[in-house]
């Protein structure tokens, strides 16, 4: 039976590839072990599948890196697992180390902390010890990255699995060679890695797979519910999905401006009371206090008490600056419009993509609501079934 290798961090990564490993585990067709980076391996275990950590490919040897990680690991809050966290934090440095020299690689972590590594030769020990058939690994630039280009020196058949639009990854993912095959979320995406220089046979647009779950029809049956439970029916639902602005961008230091996610929220209250037909739901981020809103009935807040993926079928159309509740508004078949100014712009750009149907600077949001908001929702037609079209990809090599 042939070996399939996932490597994934958490988060979105994690939900990408954990329907494709579970899937592929109960066909019987191969021998799967996943990978699982820091936050990922509590999912990982939750789905019954076979979990794989840094901790578990420790070597004789290895005393001098374990005792750096321990001593990066003890700068840290909130450690689940602290052998895991200093078997990743210290074989990962001493790659890095052992790369561009002790004084450069302490340079390095000083300033980009994880987001300097990029451990290949550990990579190349857990394949090497593994010994799968194919790599599979999303877009993830540290260890997900390092899997892939590992696997390619090894002669081992790799996958990569993008989850949004790769604009920071196209630097290695666009390299000749960077996997046999790349899936990407659409052919818009699809395009872009073609111009960047891939071949075209070697990317395939299939979706991603952790947003197919927002294609059951039972979902889209309890969002009409919804609505008409609501009274929303005849009416134009808007939807904005509450999020911040930094003052500078985290890693460009490109200046932001905190008061843009008030002013657009303002923009919606006011177009929606202008308007007897709208009704605007509001909905905070987990943790995030109120914002201000005033008293009426077609204003509704819309917490994290309300299943979103019921709410995103019951809306026409979600409004945002650069929350991913848009792109998933829009698988959902909801209209989606994006407000330009943010500092993230470049890595979500919603309408380049073919995922928002407008992007527009504040100032002209109103004119974008008149039109988008009375479009209808969309024509889902081949937008779910990621899983199985990823799945057809990675049977190529099995």
């Amino acid at each position: 039976m042939k070996k399939v290798l996932f490597v994934c961090y958490g988060s979105g990564h994690v939900r990408m590839v954990l329907p494709l490993a579970q899937v592929l585990q109960a066909s019987g067709r191969a021998q799967v072990q996943v990978l699982g980076l820091t936050t990922a391996a509590a999912a990982v275990r939750d789905a019954g599948l076979p979990l794989l950590q840094f901790k578990d490919f420790v070597q004789a040897g290895d005393d001098a890196a374990l005792a750096r990680g321990r001593e990066l690991t003890a700068t840290l809050t909130d450690v689940v697992d602290p052998a895991e966290t200093a078997a990743y934090l210290g074989l990962s440095y001493a790659d890095l180390e052992a790369e561009v020299g002790a004084e450069e690689a302490a340079a390095r972590y000083a300033r980009d902390g994880r987001q300097a590594f990029l451990p290949r030769r550990t990579l190349t020990r857990v394949l090497r010890q593994v010994k799968p058939d194919l790599v599979v690994a999303t877009n993830s630039p540290r260890a997900e990255r390092a899997a892939i280009e590992a696997a390619g020196a090894l002669g081992i058949p790799a996958v990569c699995v993008v989850d949004l639009f790769a604009i920071d990854e196209v630097r290695w993912i666009a390299q000749p060679g960077y996997a046999r095959r790349v899936c990407v979320l659409n052919e818009a995406v699809r395009a872009f890695l073609v111009a960047a220089g891939r071949q075209p046979e070697e990317i395939v647009a299939t979706g991603n797979p952790a947003f197919d779950a927002l294609h059951a029809p039972e979902l889209a049956r309890q969002g009409a519910a919804l609505r008409t439970a609501r009274g929303w029916d005849g009416r134009r639902v808007l939807l904005w999905p509450a999020q911040v602005e930094p003052a500078l961008h985290p890693f460009n230091g490109t200046p932001g401006d905190p008061t843009l996610p008030a002013r657009a929220l303002q923009a919606l209250v006011t177009w929606t009371l202008a308007n007897p037909a709208a009704v605007l739901c509001v909905r905070p981020r987990a943790g995030q206090a109120l914002p201000a809103l005033p008293s009426h009935q077609r204003i509704v807040v819309t917490g994290q008490d309300w299943p979103l993926p019921p709410l995103l079928h019951a809306i026409d159309l979600v409004v945002t600056l650069t929350s991913t509740v848009g792109l998933e508004g829009h698988l959902a078949g909801a209209r989606l419009v994006q407000v330009l100014g943010s500092v993230f712009d470049e890595a979500m750009p919603l309408a380049r993509f073919g995922i928002a149907d407008a992007a527009v600077p504040l100032d002209t949001l109103p004119g974008a609501l008149d039109h988008w908001s009375w479009a209808g929702r969309r024509t889902m037609q081949g937008e779910a079934g990621a899983t199985g079209r990823v799945l057809a990809v990675l049977h190529e090599f099995l």
